[in-house]
């Protein structure tokens, strides 16, 4: 299966760009459409948290430029040549960037988002000059899928395609026209070479390529493929015609000769009724002339998938019909093929061009198809073959003196102790591998996948990386998941608490840029609205219990209290200085202490001056 998730030629026909899926972060290569060319081989990778939404060629000033879009909002200028990063522009809205146009007449550049917003940038200061929502000039909330300047009467416009193009005024924010054009959104919308009134659509899973003129409203030619068309390319030739090469989704390339030569298909006989009126102004369709299928010769034809080559890109020149296929689901080859002859054009009908198994040739960061600081790859001539019985020498010899039914129960100890430790280790995804399992659950709507592997993860910090990482466009479907199980089972709303949470805290710009956000999320609102509701019951309910557990501390403290001081308290004791020096002098003893009046202090005055006297008589 390939990695690759677009391919796109410069406006030079010298180099490809593709952005490539490497392991869990987008790559971008650059190479040359000519061997001889090694100038520019490169290849750069971006964040894991920087995926690419869009790849388009920028030529300000006659230097190659690259403008990646992302899904987080950003535009990155990458330059080939020198291998880096230019600059990064910031879409205010966050939003995935799905369109980015140069405009050469006024030196700028245009971007589109998901959500419908249009911005202009000053390549030179890489500043935001002008900004506008396609859903504030057509009242409808439509998702902005291609954009491209024109001039109309004279003066700059914009050609805006959701699933219908609007011609678009940028400096009275006005539409002009709108053309009704597809029903899924556009994904081709360019001007025709050599003509100033004409361009043309595609869109995603459609057969079908419009040609309109800025001065009528219906199409003036519908082109129909025989498979849904994926890319488109278009040019003249000044003898032989104009031709547009449209390729399918099963990888082949349809081939419309002078797409642009509007011949009505009525008949010549004039009628006079108005069903034969209307015929004459009928659309014209018109279906491909040739059929170009590229494949292995039948002699290298191993697998179903030989049969095919599916051609990611195609671009014309004046003469030149260039495709580029993969080899090895990595390395891009190209074909140069002459669409015109001296006897006119060169195809008609279905044709298959063979092309052998390419050898791979060394790039800067390759060789022979592997990446050069990789390991050598296995070589059956290296390989080296001994006896069966060449036994490390020290190997145990008591176990070489076991029984086999020792060995086979010792073996079967092993399993179930190793089983055991399975069971109880449980598996832990870091919030990378997490938010890839998460995003691949929601686009396939695999329920048992996002509720055994992703929601059953409580951890916090897991749940708000994995939040962070994923795409911004899978919010909304996450969140309407979500409601889904909460209302099924509302129990389960503690457990998806922090999932609900940090959605909101890290994606709430881009929820609430979302137009009618409240009717795609009503489920959900009226869940959560629903247990708001409880709350003021429950915090008067909590006040109340606070209240009473207050009040029973309280009475727990007085009657402590109260009983302490019964049955521990103290007597108050009346403290004398002079009995206590008495006593230390052994004028008196502890059981006279205790037998002294308290209130008789004069008596005990007098019996000391008696008691001075004597001393003073015997001396």
């Amino acid at each position: 299966m390939s990695s690759l998730l677009v391919a796109r030629f410069d406006p030079s026909l010298t180099y490809l760009a593709l952005a490539v899926q490497a392991l869990d972060v987008h790559q971008v290569k650059v190479q040359s459409l000519v061997s001889s060319q090694d100038l520019v081989n490169t290849s750069l990778s971006l964040g894991k948290n920087q995926k690419i939404s869009s790849l388009l060629w920028v030529l300000p000033d006659q230097t190659s430029l690259i403008a990646l879009g992302l899904t987080s909002g950003s535009i990155l200028l990458y330059s080939p040549l020198l291998n880096s990063i230019v600059t990064e522009l910031e879409h205010p809205s966050s939003l995935q960037v799905t369109d980015f146009h140069y405009s050469s007449a006024s030196k700028s550049a245009w971007s589109t988002d998901i959500g419908g917003n249009i911005y202009e940038w000053d390549l030179q200061s890489h500043q935001l000059v002008l900004s506008l929502a396609l859903f504030d000039l057509i009242e409808l909330s439509e998702s902005v899928s291609k954009v491209l300047s024109v001039k109309y009467n004279g003066k700059a416009h914009l050609l805006v395609g959701t699933q219908n193009v609007y011609l678009v005024d940028p400096s009275t924010k006005s539409v002009v026209k709108t053309f009704h054009a597809h029903v899924l959104p556009i994904h081709t919308l360019t001007p025709v070479p050599g003509s100033k009134d004409l361009f043309l659509t595609a869109a995603e899973g459609d057969r079908f390529v419009n040609i309109y003129s800025f001065h009528s409203a219906p199409a003036k030619a519908v082109l129909v493929a025989e498979a849904a068309i994926e890319h488109v390319a278009v040019n003249q030739h000044d003898t032989v015609g104009s031709i547009l090469t449209a390729v399918t989704e099963n990888g082949a390339v349809e081939v419309f000769q002078n797409p642009l030569t509007f011949e009505s298909n009525a008949l010549a006989t004039p009628e006079k009724s108005k069903k034969k009126r209307k015929h004459t102004k009928a659309v014209l369709s018109k279906s491909s002339e040739a059929t170009l299928k590229f494949g292995r010769p039948a002699d290298e034809i191993t697998s179903p998938d030989d049969e095919t080559l599916h051609i990611n890109a195609v671009a014309l020149s004046s003469g030149v019909l260039h495709v580029t296929w993969l080899e090895n689901a990595s390395v891009s080859y190209f074909d140069a093929l002459p669409w015109f002859t001296d006897a006119g054009f060169a195809f008609s009908g279905v044709q298959k061009i063979e092309k052998s198994k390419q050898k791979i040739r060394a790039t800067s960061h390759t060789a022979d198809g592997h990446d050069v600081a990789a390991p050598k790859l296995y070589q059956e001539s290296h390989t080296v073959i001994t006896e069966g019985n060449a036994f490390q020498d020290d190997v145990d010899e008591e176990e070489n003196d076991e029984t086999l039914e020792e060995k086979i129960n010792k073996l079967s100890e092993q399993l179930r102790q190793a089983e055991s430790r399975g069971k109880k280790k449980l598996k832990r995804h870091t919030p990378g591998s997490l938010a890839v399992v998460l995003s691949q659950a929601l686009k396939n709507n695999d329920s048992s996948l996002l509720d055994n592997a992703v929601l059953i993860n409580k951890d916090p910090e897991i749940v708000r990386n994995t939040i962070a990482r994923l795409d911004p466009s899978l919010v909304v479907v996450l969140l309407d998941r979500l409601a889904e199980r909460i209302t099924r089972k509302q129990s389960r709303l503690e457990g998806l608490y922090f999932w609900i949470k940090w959605v909101i805290v890290i994606h709430g710009s881009v929820l609430s840029s979302i137009p009618n956000i409240s009717n795609k999320l009503s489920s959900l609102h009226s869940i959560l609205t629903k247990k708001a509701d409880t709350l003021p019951r429950l915090l008067e309910l909590q006040g109340r219990l606070n209240l009473l557990q207050s009040q029973n501390s309280l009475k727990k403290e007085i009657l402590n209290g109260s009983l302490v001081n019964d049955e521990d308290g103290e007597q108050e004791v009346e403290y004398v200085e002079e009995l206590d020096d008495a006593e230390h002098a052994g004028l008196i003893s502890d059981d006279e202490d205790d037998d002294i009046d308290m209130d008789g202090v004069g008596d005990y005055e007098n019996s000391e001056d008696e008691m001075e006297a004597g001393m003073s008589d015997e001396a």
